[in-house]
């Protein structure tokens, strides 16, 4: 059985990453605001560092691990990808060596979803300094663009056509979740900034995640684009689309079990 979220892990997913939106800045501001120090920071899930990168200019010291050398070496040569007090360590977040560090905050930006959380949890427990905040980060795709029903016909469509199962709402999961009963959730915030991308951008964007990953659409990607850009075309403007990015903060302290 291939393990969840393994397509990730692949070069080509890798490769258009950079495509993907940023996370507004505000997310940032309120990462810092929410740790009870500066000492050290964990980014579990890291992908190409899209929050530890930005975050190195906050902390003494920031960890950022993932499973895929693909997506270390993409954020070593993003900005600030080789700074000096950020630290890259391949391997799962379950069990990714973390020596004897003690982490002020630790965040979790769309990888959450993906780990063993009864595994998990203990273990970012064990590496917490004391006043240890938990982080999720989600959302960094088009809310309610001007093609939203165009859109969420062509998801439903293409989600079925690949998985196999029906579209799930796009935000209930994340803002009722508790990880489980694994995280006394303190507060919830969302965040918003505008974006403009090319259309041709926005289809390479879509291919970074794991349900479009090249691998899982194998034979269907042209048909895939054809009619994503069909979707899409109308709405351009002089080549443009222009839409909002509304990213979800959820935070809180670790259970103890």
């Amino acid at each position: 059985m291939v393990r969840p979220g393994a397509s990730l892990e692949n070069r080509e997913v890798a490769d258009h990453d950079p495509y993907r939106p940023p996370y507004p800045a505000a997310v940032f501001e309120k990462l810092r605001e929410l740790a009870p120090r500066h000492d050290a920071m964990l980014d579990i899930g890291c992908g190409p560092g899209k929050v530890s990168r930005p975050l190195t200019r906050y902390f003494a010291d920031v960890v950022a691990v993932d499973p895929s050398q693909h997506m270390i070496a993409l954020g070593q040569s993003l900005p600030d990808g080789r700074a000096p007090n950020l630290h890259w360590v391949r391997g799962f977040a379950e069990d990714a060596p973390l020596d004897g560090w003690r982490f002020d905050l630790t965040v979790a930006a769309a990888s959450i979803h993906w780990m063993e959380h009864d595994r998990l949890f203990p273990r970012l427990l064990a590496h917490a300094a004391p006043g240890h905040v938990f982080a999720a980060v989600s959302g960094d795709d088009a809310f309610e663009p001007p093609w939203h029903d165009d859109w969420q016909r062509f998801l439903g469509k293409w989600v079925m056509e690949v998985t196999g199962r029906q579209l799930e709402p796009r935000w209930a999961d994340a803002i009722a979740s508790d990880f489980g009963g694994h995280v006394d959730v303190a507060g919830r915030a969302f965040f918003t900034a505008p974006v403009s991308q090319s259309v041709t951008d926005f289809t390479k964007c879509q291919h970074s995640r794991d349900t479009w990953a090249y691998s899982k659409l194998g034979s269907r990607t042209a048909a895939f684009d054809s009619e994503l850009n069909d979707v899409l075309a109308p709405h351009a403007v002089a080549g443009q689309l222009n839409y909002t990015v509304r990213t979800l903060v959820t935070w809180g302290s670790i259970v103890p079990r």
